[in-house]
């Protein structure tokens, strides 16, 4: 088993029925584990190119900046970035603003990695806040 549905597996719980974001999906890896148990997965990247191979009638892909998110307030139950902190380190404050407003009253922000380069830059901005399971480190910002 690939360790994104790993992953996605131990969040079932804030997975399951529900309207979730997968910013900086990339080829949308964790979107794709993610659709079987969600309601509708909205996913967005700055980059298309990778993601034409998503067909699934509850994956909803758009070309968008995080940073400048064009969904109205309160529209997603959870927001995931897998493998992408790296990628959004240097807009993180502006990205972590646009979640918070994308979110609904109880929704959470995860930002999930098993890559090193995440990993270790999670652990310099969330401390002791970075949980280990398994390969994956895991950060949840409430609401």
């Amino acid at each position: 088993m690939k360790n994104v549905d790993l992953l996605v597996r131990r969040l079932v719980p804030e997975i399951e029925n529900r309207d979730i974001l997968e910013a900086a999906c990339g080829v949308g890896e964790f979107t794709n584990a993610a659709s079987f148990f969600a309601r509708s997965v909205s996913c967005i990247d700055l980059d298309d190119r990778k993601l034409r191979l998503l067909n699934r009638d509850n994956i909803h892909f758009q070309q968008m900046d995080a940073s400048r998110m064009l969904y109205s307030d309160e529209a997603f139950d959870g927001v995931f970035f897998y493998n992408a902190f790296a990628h959004v380190l240097s807009q993180w404050e502006a990205i972590e603003r646009e979640c918070r407003r994308v979110l609904r009253p109880g929704g959470g922000i995860w930002v999930a990695a098993t890559w090193k380069i995440d990993i270790g830059q999670m652990e310099k901005v969330f401390g002791n806040r970075v949980q280990r399971f398994g390969n994956f480190s895991v950060v949840k910002i409430e609401k």
